[in-house]
């Protein structure tokens, strides 16, 4: 939405018309301004209606608009076709002190039935950012961080007097970033953005453990609010979802994900490592720094970050539309907000393996901009007429203070335009005016033929309708499953039935043998009650393992896990041969496997197809994902059977596949602290089978030394040798050291990394200085994942042999918080010197920096050896931490803050961690992705750690930024002067452009 759209990087900040005096505060911030401000009109609507440039063939109709609403940023119809609006009239900082909260829900009125809601009232007020809202039993349900809450009306006075507080405990530190959009899904649950910041949430009033929503959205039951879970997400303003169940989200800068993969079947394989679950389906391409792709506003909007300008930074209202009165071709196009760019983006899906593939309807081209920058569209929705609504906040500045630089966070502008707000509807130009039409006095009977109706909002009230009626219309819904032409009716009343424990075994065989796809598709997930009880639906279930769609053959994958029986082997095996290069497919088989990926392997081994039909890379790909689910489970008896399968003499244990089965194991073992080769020695493993790994080993050795061979196949060799025999791998992993290719010599650094022998340590320092940042860098890595390896480090800095300045800062800061004490003290007495000043006094001091004429090409070189490991500017360094590159309207002052104070404003997003695992090792990092079974950490150089969530003994925050206190130790007042003319003048350092760069002294 117009908040939670917009960025959490100081990112697109759009400002309208302001004064003189304004333009003076921003371009000289030390300047006062004693002068009043005087505001700017806010346009109407006509000047904004007329501003409009929509796709051919379509006009944009106004619906409401002050003073019958007032900041806007959701909306939905009743099924009286009555439209309830929330209000966010004290965005962005909230209410004064002392003063209520100024949100409201109005509920508005077309009496005359002209178009426009001209009556309007209150319907509940003093809501604190109130941000959405579904119909429910009479009254409605609230998204309000920290609650989501049930109002009612229960007096038939028009105003909510029921104040159900229904859940607790969501995250409130910025209103762009909280729970939203509560979507009722085809089982009946309603689902809802978490907002990106999560919280720890419970039923409320209850003594229950708190949900933790890190990384997840979140769902409930409205018919029971006691039954509640996180689901995969995560979504920051936007949740919709097709006609099919298909959930999609938004954050700020991705406009358009998939969520493939459901939270409840990832986490009953524990072993199952999910880099994500959810899929940026576009094929557009992204902007720097993995910004938004590019979109084509018409406006004139001022940004604070030009490499993110015409691009997605505030992508908000996510939307898939089904309304059946626009043309044929947009029904299931994604539609999503961008207020910053001042337009409505359109997207064409189509179906890609599990997922999607989508691209812009028109290259270049948007479907709906505006030309005046006061069209802030942050919602979308469904009306009775089957229209696209447009909810438009109408607001001056549309990004939150937090992230605005400094000088901007008190702008009188800031609520410019609060008191409006305008609701707009998109219709074929040729479409008459149609009567709202009212479903809330249709009896069952009549309700019941409504889940066939073309228009989504009809079919989805009437399923919220007898959703709320529960206990009638079950014969009424068995007919229509029988006998309705229409696929979502079918699907519509199969899972109403199944909500009232009605569905059928004999319906769902119906159900499994559908002409449509997408039928086939829900209904394995409703086959799932009858597995157990039912052989015919079993039987029907596996032969679905060959169907032609391929979501369908994603879901059967997905629900054969919910079967304890060696007989979904087959049907899994069947399906990773044709999906083998999808990999929500592959990763739906081992959700299914948690204790039968060995014998999966065994029953691909045994099929003709496995050797005929896949090339070798992908039986590589295959035995290696399996191979780390083995691994990970450490069960003797499956790695024994795995191994021998592998090994053997068939073309399932051909070299390549050997080696990559070898990889995965350890790779799974690693996970777990154990050691490949250790685990070997202990196992029952044949004569034949020891012997074939003796050689491997051996082969893996001549691979990695041989500097003919192409370097990807030498680092998989050095990943093996990590576990191998000590006298085998040592000197191998010793000269690779000093191997003229940085991967290997990387690898081999890493390979060393996870070992315990004694003499590994002395052996990394020994050529310290000879290594390039990017290897010391891994070196210091692989010396702090161990306490015996702190003391060499420490020791060498001792005696002088690594200088502090070798070091990055966050291992400095690492060594300073270590938790042994004799290691820590240590530590502090050898860096003692180098701990952070007060940092107020430093800022002081570096003042003088401000005043100095900076060279910017020797700045290059200081950005270069101290911030590229993880900023990346002018095409220097790496994208890890928060984008820095774009500065031309940042001062030189607060450029200086923000690198000498990095914790004063501090985005969660890219706080470090610290994880202990229950082996003893240390990793840390920024956490880049979450699952139900594990976490991801990135750290400098863009390296990545996944660690089980079951092996994880401590994981925690440091509090801290990336970006550490403490550069001025390194970074002298005269090389800061440089650093700072780098930042504001690096594009035009390569650039003939007489007059850009400035003068000595002026930045």
């Amino acid at each position: 939405m117009k908040h939670n759209s917009m960025s959490h990087r100081r990112r697109q900040e759009v400002w309208v018309g302001i004064g003189t005096a304004i333009l003076i505060a921003f371009l000289f911030p030390s300047a006062t301004v004693t002068a009043p401000v005087t505001l700017p009109p806010v346009p109407s609507p006509r000047a904004i209606q007329a501003s409009f440039r929509v796709a051919p063939g379509l006009r944009v109709e106004l619906v409401a608009c002050e003073p019958q609403i007032t900041s806007p940023v959701a909306l939905a119809f009743d099924e009286k076709g009555r439209l309830w609006v929330v209000e966010m009239r004290d965005y962005p900082n909230g209410p004064p002190a002392g003063q209520p909260p100024e949100g409201r829900i109005r509920i508005l009125d077309d009496r005359d039935g002209d178009g426009f809601y001209e009556t309007s009232s209150v319907f509940a007020d003093r809501l604190l950012f109130a941000n959405g809202l579904l119909p429910w039993n009479g009254g409605v349900i609230v998204t309000a961080a920290p609650h989501i809450l049930f109002l009612k009306d229960s007096d038939g006075d028009g105003r909510a007097d029921v104040r159900d507080v229904w859940y607790e405990g969501f995250a409130t530190k910025n209103p762009q970033l909280r729970v939203s959009h509560p979507k009722l899904g085809l089982d009946g649950w309603v689902y809802v953005a978490n907002g990106l910041r999560g919280g720890q949430v419970r039923r409320a009033g209850s003594k229950a453990k708190p949900i933790n929503l890190s990384g997840m959205d979140f769902r409930f039951n409205p018919r029971n609010p006691d039954q509640y879970e996180a689901i995969s997400g995560m979504g920051q303003f936007g949740n919709t979802f097709d006609d099919w169940g298909r959930r999609f989200v938004c954050d700020n800068n991705h406009h358009l994900r998939h969520v493939v993969f459901p939270n409840r079947y990832a986490k009953r394989n524990p072993y199952l490592v999910l880099p994500a679950v959810v899929e940026d389906p576009t094929e557009a391409e992204r902007g720097p720094l993995n910004s938004g792709v590019r979109i084509y506003p018409l406006s004139q909007n001022w940004t604070t970050s030009s490499l993110h300008e015409g691009r997605f930074t505030a992508a908000c209202g996510v939307f898939i539309y089904r309304g059946g009165i626009l043309p044929a071709d947009y029904t299931g196009n994604a539609f999503t907000c961008d207020p910053t760019g001042n337009l409505v983006h359109r997207e064409i899906l189509r179906p890609h393996g599990a997922s999607f593939r989508s691209k812009p309807a028109r290259p270049g081209v948007e479907f709906l901009a505006s030309t005046n920058d006061w069209f802030r569209p942050v919602f979308l929705g469904h009306g009775p007429d089957g229209a696209l609504y447009v909810v438009d906040m109408c607001r001056a500045v549309i990004e939150h203070p937090q992230f605005m630089p400094p000088e901007l966070k008190n702008r009188p502008d800031l609520t410019h335009g609060k008191d409006h707000g305008r609701i707009w509807r998109i219709v074929p130009k040729a479409s008459k005016p149609r009567r709202t039409v009212q479903l809330g006095g249709l009896d069952t009977e009549k309700l019941v033929p409504m889940l066939a109706d073309a228009n989504a909002w009809r079919r989805m009230t009437a399923q919220r309708l007898l959703w709320q009626r529960s206990d009638v219309g079950t014969p009424a819904l068995h007919r229509l499953l029988r006998e309705s032409t229409e696929p979502r009716a079918r699907v519509a009343a199969a899972w109403l039935l199944a909500g009232r424990r009605q569905l059928t075994e004999g319906e769902v065989v119906q159900l499994l043998d559908d002409d449509h796809p997408r039928v086939r598709q829900q209904a394995a997930i409703l086959a799932e009650r009858f597995l157990v009880t039912s052989p015919l639906v079993r039987r029907k279930l596996f032969a679905l393992a060959n169907d032609g769609d391929a979501q369908v053959r994603f879901q059967v994958a997905l629900t054969l896990g919910e079967l304890d029986d060696a007989a979904i082997l087959e049907p899994l095996a069947a399906i990773l041969e044709r999906e083998v290069e999808d990999r929500w497919t592959r990763f739906a088989v081992a959700s299914s496997v948690p204790e039968r990926a060995g014998a999966l392997f065994a029953t691909l081994a045994r099929r003709e197809s496995w050797r005929t039909n896949l090339t070798s890379d992908e039986r590589r790909r295959v035995v290696h994902e399996l191979a780390i689910l083995i691994g990970s489970r450490k069960d003797d008896k499956e790695v024994t059977q795995f191994l021998a399968t592998l090994l053997g003499r068939s073309p399932a244990g051909e070299t390549a596949t050997r080696l990559a089965g070898l990889n995965g194991l350890a790779q799974g073992l690693g996970r777990r602290g154990t050691r490949l080769g250790n685990y070997l020695r202990q196992l029952p493993l044949s004569d034949d089978v020891s012997a074939a790994i003796d050689r491997l080993w051996q082969d893996s050795a001549k691979t990695a030394a041989d500097r003919k061979l192409p370097p990807s196949d030498r680092v998989e060799a050095v990943a093996l040798l990590a576990h191998a025999d000590w006298k085998l791998a040592r000197p191998v992993l010793f000269d690779l050291l000093a191997d003229p290719v940085q991967t290997v010599r990387l690898a081999a650094v890493r390979a060393l990394s996870g070992r315990r022998e004694a003499d590994i340590g002395p052996r990394l320092m020994r050529d310290w200085r000879k290594y390039t940042p990017a290897i010391r860098r891994e070196v210091s890595e692989a010396m702090l994942r161990r306490p015996e390896r702190i003391r060499i480090l420490l020791a060498e800095l001792e005696a002088g042999r690594v200088k502090r300045g070798d070091l990055d800062p966050v291992r400095i800061r690492q060594l300073l918080r270590y938790p042994r004490v004799e290691l820590r003290r240590k530590a502090q007495a050898l860096l003692a010197n180098h701990t952070s000043e007060d940092r107020a006094k430093v800022l002081a001091r570096y003042q003088a920096a401000l005043k100095m004429s900076g060279d910017p090409r020797r700045g290059r070189e200081v950005f270069r050896k101290r911030c590229a490991t993880c900023h990346r500017v002018a095409g220097i360094g790496v994208e890890v931490a928060p984008d820095i590159s774009d500065t031309r309207t940042k001062t030189a002052a607060a450029l200086l803050a923000e690198i000498l104070l990095p914790n004063q404003a501090i985005d969660s997003n890219y706080v470090n961690y610290i994880v202990t695992t229950t082996s003893g090792q240390v990793f840390t990092g920024v956490i880049a992705s979450e699952t139900a079974t594990s976490i991801t950490l990135r750290r400098a150089e863009n390296q990545t750690d996944s660690i089980l969530r079951e092996d994880i003994e401590a994981i925690q925050s440091t509090g801290l930024s990336l970006m550490p206190e403490g550069l001025e130790k390194d970074i002298s007042i005269a090389d800061m002067a440089d650093l700072l003319a780098f930042l504001k003048n690096w594009r035009y350092l390569e650039a003939d452009i007489p007059g850009v760069l400035p003068k000595p002294g002026q930045r």
